[in-house]
């Protein structure tokens, strides 16, 4: 946990990016500015500071089936998921993440997986009915970007975003969209370059109390 914070405090994450990508106005709009807000403040905490993003019964549920729904992954298509440590990229040791899964398939490239646990089980469906990356984008924009962020700081070619509800029966508890980075890279590109204004903006916040 202590790591985990330490790769948080005032880094860019791959869970929170998305308040960057607003459809218009890249890093001026309102939610992007005070995101870059809160990061610069986060920089000027001390040791003692403590991550207070949301803890809601539903983002409980999320964590507590997360271990099962790895294990069910792992079961159903016979491969090791290992959970790596959180990790910052190479082009900015402001932007950092930590993926649900590395997948280690025999023979073939590692590659990422992102797990939802949705705790309105009517969301789980809504998955299960995407059929692309664009529909994700449609869909949950918050995802969409957290996965291209994880392609970005881990440099993966290949993603799946991965529903798993256990009150579902059979196949229907877990759905997995695939995602490669030849059918995205535009966003990829567009992500890498409002991440790093967002660095900039955030060193010329802190630049102004020197």
């Amino acid at each position: 946990m202590e790591t985990d914070l330490i790769f948080r405090k005032g880094k860019f994450t791959a869970s929170e990016c998305y308040k960057l990508m607003g459809e218009r106005g890249g890093i001026t709009t309102q939610t992007a500015q005070t995101y870059i807000l809160e990061k610069a403040a986060e920089t000027l905490y001390d040791k003692e500071w403590i991550d207070t993003s949301s803890d809601s019964v539903a983002t409980r549920w999320g964590k507590e089936l997360e271990p099962d729904a790895s294990m069910y992954y792992e079961l159903a298509y016979k491969v090791t998921v290992e959970k790596p440590e959180p990790q910052c990229a190479e082009w900015s040791d402001e932007v950092s993440g930590s993926p649900d899964g590395l997948v280690y398939p025999d023979g073939n490239k590692v590659y990422g997986i992102e797990i939802k646990s949705p705790y309105n089980p009517t969301n789980h469906l809504s998955y299960m009915l995407m059929r692309s990356a664009a529909d994700l984008k449609k869909t949950k924009k918050e995802y969409y970007w957290q996965v291209l962020c994880y392609m970005l700081i881990f440099g993966l070619d290949y993603y799946e975003f991965v529903s798993y509800d256990p009150r579902y029966s059979g196949a229907n508890r877990m759905f997995v969209l695939p995602i490669k980075r030849k059918d995205v890279s535009d966003d990829i590109d567009k992500l890498k370059e409002t991440l790093l204004q967002a660095v900039e903006e955030k060193h010329r916040i802190l630049d102004l109390l020197k």
